[in-house]
């Protein structure tokens, strides 16, 4: 479900602008992910682990999880760029692109999680990406917008990726 398409700084931010919002359940958690175009405007997915708490093997962009310690979204992804894809890749984070909020079932705890999907998009500027956690990711495939089997992408990554390609659609 789409949320919002201005972007918020942080945390205190975005529950503020949820506070009156009764569609979101008050147990969500947050995630930023990043729609990376390489030079080919390709889009980089990676294909989700064994060790990944839910829709295993399904392809996701990279991102994950915002964290307490996260001063604001932008620091939170580049901490999940990092982690995700080490520190030889260049990506540039070029705009927020919109908010979403959808239902995963969490394998390692056996329960529906509530998550607000924060989405940008950026490039691949320069430099190669690394599995940086083999556990969560097989590795990483590119596509060029319309050419994804959109059944291999996670529940997550559906409703974005209609997004981004409709945003996006010149780059096809």
């Amino acid at each position: 479900m789409k949320l919002f398409e201005n972007e918020v700084k942080d945390m205190k931010e975005l529950s503020e602008f949820l506070e009156n919002n009764k569609e979101i359940s008050k147990d969500y958690e947050v995630a930023v992910i990043i729609y990376v175009f390489d030079k080919d405007n390709k889009i980089i997915f990676q294909r989700r682990g064994p060790g990944c708490r839910d829709e295993r093997l399904k392809l996701e962009t990279i991102g994950g999880r915002v964290k307490k310690s996260d001063v604001d979204f932008k620091s939170a992804l580049n901490r999940e760029i990092v982690e995700e894809v080490g520190v030889d890749a260049d990506i540039e984070i070029e705009e927020f692109i919109i908010s979403t909020y959808a239902k995963t079932f969490d394998n390692r705890y056996n329960k529906e999680q509530d998550w607000i999907y924060l989405v940008y998009k950026g490039s691949l500027k320069d430099g190669e990406l690394q599995i940086e956690e083999p556990d969560k990711c097989l590795g990483y495939e590119r596509y060029k917008i319309g050419e994804v089997n959109e059944n291999e992408l996670s529940n997550g990554a559906k409703e974005v990726y209609k997004i981004v390609s409709e945003k996006y659609s010149y780059l096809r």
